[in-house]
């Protein structure tokens, strides 16, 4: 429920992959939901990480509007969480299959150039911090490069 609040507030207030990417501070929640999802993952690590994952998948496979802003969200979360970032960081790196790359691919094909150079520093900015599960990292960059 929260990460489904703070996404719905995310795209009313303009919530773009430049946002994500610029670390603007419009969307008033994400605060709120970073510090909420922080204090649960103590207990709900799990819980968290399935969600995540689960949101950031049925994301790709839309159209819809707030399925387009859910990857820039997840990055801004990520952004502004290390503990959010280290809890989903490996399982997302063994999901990233060939059909789910082709998936953001296409999910980010049309964005505008300056926004998808934004969104590619943002998870430059993100690989280099995040230390759980580094090495598996390193080498699916290696491999799908």
């Amino acid at each position: 429920r929260v990460l489904s609040c703070g996404l719905k507030d995310f795209c009313a207030h303009g919530g773009e992959a430049a946002a994500a990417a610029t670390g603007d501070k419009r969307v008033p929640k994400i605060a709120s939901v970073v510090g909420i999802l922080g204090h649960l993952a103590s207990r709900h690590a799990g819980s968290i990480k399935q969600e995540l994952l689960r949101m950031f998948h049925e994301s790709l496979g839309s159209g819809r509007e707030h399925h387009k802003a859910t990857v820039p969200f997840l990055l801004q979360l990520a952004l502004m969480s290390p503990t959010l970032l280290a809890t989903v960081s490996p399982e997302l790196v063994d999901s990233l299959k060939p059909p789910v790359l082709n998936q953001l691919h296409q999910h980010f094909s049309a964005m505008p150039r300056d926004e998808l150079d934004g969104v590619v520093g943002v998870v430059v900015h993100l690989l280099c911090h995040t230390s759980a599960g580094a090495l598996r990292t390193l080498r699916f960059l290696l491999a799908t490069a």
